[in-house]
């Protein structure tokens, strides 16, 4: 059996050695990817085609992609979506899909609320004056009483809920595949989309993807948000119209936005230029803490699948 381990992050034990002495002591040859960039698929296919297993990021796995890494057995991905992973074929294929959907939970929620805090008493325009030498003191809100709507009551969104709560926020959340009792359990109202996103102060996605049903804020979904309404997005790039939401943030309907994740990445769009607009570069689950403790799940299923105690019955997605 052909042992070969690639790593194709960008990065790969960069602030904690850990993941990468883990791979070193278990004994199985190893590649990993250096450019510090996000792999291309002619990289990808050139550097993985005799790997067995494959540490992924974000990179594309689709049916063109898996038809041409033959010897490829497992994918562990270091991190929660799987979006970019053909599964259908991967499972009819006999490959293995790993994550570690736990560990970026904390991260996700933490810059969710940051967003939500920053936001709302307009942190970066007072911070730009204040630089400026300009005393201006501008209108702001608290979180405590606004509503707060949450769509995709995952994982994610329900620690995010938790953290609204501490700050005496109102949460109520959109997922049409949750059962109420969760729901409840967390003291969250299930409402429409449409009863969401009419009556939300913040609307933030934590959705997974789902072809059958795709989730897009488009100029409909913000025209009917109140006006004065903020939008953050640390779920999918594709789930927001960007031109749309230029649109109602140019036109004072939205009064602000924060985005982690882009339609198109590196991001370099007109949403760079609005001062109420708090961009990052999909970096949510980029803490040291975080990302080592990714890096090694995802170390550690490769070996694990290696040791035959990581099954494509026992996947864990």
């Amino acid at each position: 059996m052909n042992n070969l381990i690639f790593v194709a992050l960008s990065t790969f034990a960069a602030e904690d050695r850990r993941p990468l002495e883990l791979l070193e002591s278990s004994g199985y040859p190893f590649k990993i990817h250096t450019t510090g960039k996000r792999i291309t698929s002619l990289e990808l296919l050139s550097a993985g085609v005799n790997a067995a297993v494959i540490l992924a990021g974000v990179e594309p796995y689709d049916a063109s992609t898996l038809l041409q890494l033959p010897a490829l057995q497992c994918i562990s991905r270091c991190g929660v979506g799987v979006d970019a992973i053909d599964l259908t074929l991967a499972k009819q294929r006999g490959i293995v899909v790993a994550n570690t959907p736990t560990i970026p939970i904390e991260a996700v929620a933490e810059l969710a609320l940051t967003m939500f805090l920053a936001l709302s008493r307009n942190i970066r325009l007072q911070a730009n004056l204040m630089q400026e030498r300009r005393w201006e003191r501008l209108s702001t809100h608290l979180l405590a009483g606004r509503s707060v709507g949450l769509i995709g009551f995952g994982r994610i969104g329900q620690r995010v809920a938790q953290l609204c709560k501490a700050f005496n926020a109102r949460v109520v959340a959109h997922d049409p595949f949750l059962d109420k009792t969760i729901a409840n359990s967390h003291g969250v109202e299930l409402v429409s989309m449409e009863q969401l996103l009419t009556n939300s102060d913040i609307v933030s996605l934590h959705a997974s993807k789902n072809v059958g049903q795709p989730i897009l804020i488009g100029s409909k979904e913000f025209s009917i948000m109140k006006e004065g309404a903020i939008l953050v997005n640390l779920a999918r790039g594709e789930m927001v119209d960007e031109s749309a939401l230029i649109e109602a943030i140019r036109s004072g309907h939205i009064a602000g936005a924060g985005l982690d994740v882009f339609s198109k990445e590196p991001y370099q769009g007109s949403l760079c230029d609005f001062e109420q607009v708090i961009l990052t570069p999909h970096s949510a689950t980029l803490p040291i803490e975080t990302r080592a403790a990714m890096e090694l799940q995802c170390v550690e299923n490769a070996i694990n699948f290696l040791k035959g105690c990581l099954h494509l019955e026992r996947q864990v997605i």
